[in-house]
């Protein structure tokens, strides 16, 4: 039995040693394969520095921006303000980042934190947040050029100062602005990448009390004691649909008056019918408004 033992002892110290580099040499073949099949890795393993930004000291970096408007889902005359669901999409060019061939390459969403960004902001936005299910909604799409598409999916509420003096016959102008939050035009200058036709979606919304009449985009300066700012703005046009408002207040509110005037036709010695029809109006009145 001591023999067995020792026999199984010698063996298993005579092929440890073997597994051990068998599979560390495996190791280095997978992290060999992982670095290769992922171009512009060895570039981010080999002095790339995400806290600079590209031509760092030289030519401000060229960001030019698309929007797609997915929803916009409410609308509050009382906040002055509005809801909307936007896909935005981010171009330029990081020469570090440059590879050999002609292909694109989409990379896991969570490499992004190895990769410099900009610093885009919702001007005027009171609360945003980025989409997380089933994962954080973000895309990385390298070409070999060095160019960076970055994409995002963001529902956020944006301030929008309303003329309600016309209401319900009102037509307001609202806006989307996008910004850079600490690189001035010194650093970054941000362009519409198709001037109009950068903007989807806005002329296949349907919404209950608006109808979107028009929309442009526009490339303004925002000038702050920090810097002076390019600043993106998409400005659009809602017009309220009348007819909504005659068939959800107008002509119920009719109805309740008309109601009203029954009464005059009862007879004064049918109380209990003209404290009925007092009674009914009166609780209807009380409900819908």
């Amino acid at each position: 039995m001591k023999y067995i033992l020792h026999l199984t002892f010698v063996c298993l110290s005579l092929l440890t040693p073997r597994m051990c580099i068998q599979g560390n040499q495996f190791n280095i073949e997978v992290s060999r394969s992982d670095k290769l099949s992922l171009p512009g890795f060895e570039n981010l393993t080999a002095g790339y520095n995400k806290f600079l930004r590209p031509n760092f000291g030289g030519e401000p970096v060229q960001i030019a921006l698309t929007l797609d408007i997915a929803s916009i889902s409410s609308i509050s005359e009382s906040n002055m303000d509005y809801t909307a669901t936007i896909y935005l999409r981010q171009r330029w060019t990081d020469q570090r980042l440059v590879f050999e061939g002609n292909k694109s390459f989409t990379l896991d969403a969570r490499l992004v934190e190895f990769l410099w960004v900009p610093d885009t902001y919702i001007v005027e936005s009171k609360k945003s947040f980025l989409h997380e299910v089933t994962v954080g909604n973000r895309l990385i799409r390298l070409f070999s050029n060095g160019t960076v598409l970055y994409a995002l999916r963001i529902t956020t509420t944006v301030a929008c100062n309303m003329d309600l003096s016309k209401y319900p016959m009102d037509t307001q102008t609202c806006k989307l602005q996008l910004e850079s939050w600490g690189y001035d035009g010194n650093d970054v200058e941000f362009s519409w990448l198709r001037g109009n036709d950068s903007v989807r979606g806005l002329e296949n919304l349907r919404l209950a009390q608006y109808t979107i009449q028009r929309y442009f985009t526009l490339v303004t300066r925002s000038q702050q004691e920090t810097g002076n700012y390019t600043r993106l703005v998409l400005q659009f046009e809602l017009r309220r649909n009348v007819l909504y408002f005659i068939l959800e207040t107008y002509v119920p509110s009719t109805f309740l008056v008309v109601l009203s005037w029954v009464s005059f036709w009862i007879s004064l010695d049918s109380v209990p019918a003209r404290t009925c029809i007092g009674d009914s109006e009166g609780s209807g009145r009380s409900q819908y408004y």
